[in-house]
């Protein structure tokens, strides 16, 4: 085989390198990886050592974190100063053994010196049952998060007097203590709200989310952003997390515990769906989010980390704390 000219391959060469069309796409590979570094250190530089002695996370989990520092009008950082004053919305991880040095606000409190403020309640979901107060006949609805976050920030609401003449609503065990805390608490005092919702909406079958409303109250992420709107406009200098379901599983029509990623109730989606589609819902709202589905234990963790196939073992909620406590001092003076 005869061999091409030295000076022919060159020729080739420099016309390969220089044709316009491989200019093109060198240059939008370039400014592509231009905008994801700056997407990746947008605001503030931190080193790798600062990243290795305060990550999240340090066992190379892939998960949907999204840490934002509070920031104010001139969009310059505002550090955190601890002790910590925190106020908790949710349901059973933060509202089991609330009276127990084991409870998850307790331990926060205890890891972190932080005073607290708990207005979580055990057996209530994300999603509203009902799209307005006055259709709901059970009571349940007065402690979704959406009404509580007005309740929190419009005075002189009557939900809880309501839960009292109705013959038909129940009354909750918190319900004394929650309407207590939020019509005494001090908000100016307040520089974290903490949300977390376990797998309760989607084992229920609740909506994921309503396409046509971003802030449907009826659905998961809807009443959340619903929620989250009211609390960044009341409260624009209080730094909010919001936490995500822990791992939960599915169960079969045979009381089988089974994989929330197959198994698929009324809501329409599997658990890890709700999660993500959670994750965009708190990053439109620019809060803070924790991924703990992907990063604080996962299927093949779960059994040792939950006491049923959804609430939290001691083990479960230690790594909860470790998680939550990461992310709340990631900006700490």
């Amino acid at each position: 085989m005869n061999e091409q000219p030295q000076e022919s391959k060159k020729s080739n060469l420099k016309k390969y390198v220089l044709n316009p069309h491989t200019l093109l796409i060198l240059i939008a590979v370039i400014i592509i990886v231009f905008i994801i570094i700056r997407l990746k250190n947008w605001g503030i530089r931190v080193d790798q050592d600062y990243i290795d002695q305060h990550g999240i996370y340090t066992d190379g989990r892939d998960t949907y974190d999204v840490i934002y520092p509070l920031m104010d009008e001139d969009g310059s950082l505002l550090a955190n100063k601890s002790p910590h004053t925190i106020l908790f919305f949710g349901n059973a991880p933060f509202a089991d053994d609330r009276d127990s040095e084991n409870g998850v606000v307790n331990m926060i409190a205890k890891a972190t010196g932080a005073k607290t403020y708990n207005c979580s309640v055990a057996g209530s979901y994300l999603a509203a049952k009902s799209p307005t107060l006055k259709d709901t006949d059970s009571g349940l609805d007065v402690y979704n998060f959406y009404w509580l976050t007005l309740y929190l920030s419009l005075k002189g609401l009557d939900y809880f007097d309501w839960l009292e003449i109705n013959p038909n609503a129940t009354a909750l065990p918190e319900t004394k203590q929650l309407r207590e805390t939020l019509e005494t608490i001090d908000m100016n005092t307040v520089d974290t709200i903490a949300i977390m919702y376990d797998g309760s909406d989607y084992l229920a079958g609740s909506l994921m989310n309503n396409p046509e409303r971003d802030d449907d109250v009826m659905s998961f992420t809807g009443n959340l952003l619903a929620g989250l709107r009211v609390l960044r406009a009341a409260y624009p200098k209080i730094r909010i997390i919001v936490l995500s379901p822990t791992y939960a599983f599915g169960v079969d029509e045979n009381g089988n515990y089974v994989s929330s990623d197959q198994k698929i109730y009324e809501g329409g989606a599997t658990l890890s769906s709700y999660v993500i589609e959670e994750c965009s819902a708190a990053i439109s709202e620019y809060v803070s989010f924790i991924d703990n589905i992907y990063g604080t234990f996962d299927e093949d963790e779960a059994p040792e980390c939950l006491k049923d196939n959804l609430h939290l073992n001691q083990k479960g909620r230690e790594l909860l704390v470790k998680r939550f406590v990461s992310a709340l001092t990631q900006f700490d003076q």
